[in-house]
């Protein structure tokens, strides 16, 4: 009869253990939980950064092929957005804390820069046949554009676009 009244106090001290480990457990998955949670949100805001410099960089290659003056290589008159003034895409009722931007990359001395012609693939201009008309293409460009959304994350994009002129050289 004495041993079992020194043992009637063990199932309570064993279960408030086991308790305490479950609660501990329970802790460590819901900071798991909170970590993913943030670095979920961080790669939203990079992706999202990324499509608004994809964005720019569209509108940069339409700057090009509308403004591009063929006759003069490397003359480019452009209004594309910058720092100060940048450009946005997307509804703004979508993003209720700000609108992701483009601009021009800030970085580099000229964003929308005209390649060497000489030393370009197809030595600053080619000529092609479609459909019976003759296309010709410019010298390349290269187009430099920086996407950004309203909490900082950023992302550069950089391409290279050539300009379809019709009739050719």
């Amino acid at each position: 009869m004495r041993d079992r009244r020194r043992e009637g106090g063990s199932a309570l001290i064993v279960t408030v253990m086991i308790l305490l480990l479950l609660g501990v457990i329970g802790l460590s998955a819901l900071d798991t939980v909170m970590r993913d949670q943030q670095v979920a949100g961080f790669q939203n805001r990079s992706t999202l950064a990324l499509y608004a410099a994809e964005a720019g960089l569209a509108e940069a290659k339409d700057e090009v092929r509308r403004n591009y003056n063929y006759a003069v290589i490397g003359e480019l008159v452009t209004t594309f957005p910058s720092v100060g003034s940048p450009g946005h895409f997307g509804d703004p009722s979508l993003y209720p804390a700000g609108q992701p931007a483009y601009y021009a990359d800030p970085d580099v001395t000229d964003s929308m820069k005209a390649l060497d012609p000489v030393s370009s693939p197809g030595g600053g201009g080619s000529n092609m046949r479609v459909g019976g008309s003759s296309w010709g293409y410019s010298a390349p460009y290269k187009l430099r554009v920086v996407g950004k959304t309203f909490d900082g994350a950023t992302a550069k994009v950089e391409s290279v676009v050539m300009n379809r002129i019709p009739g050719g050289y």
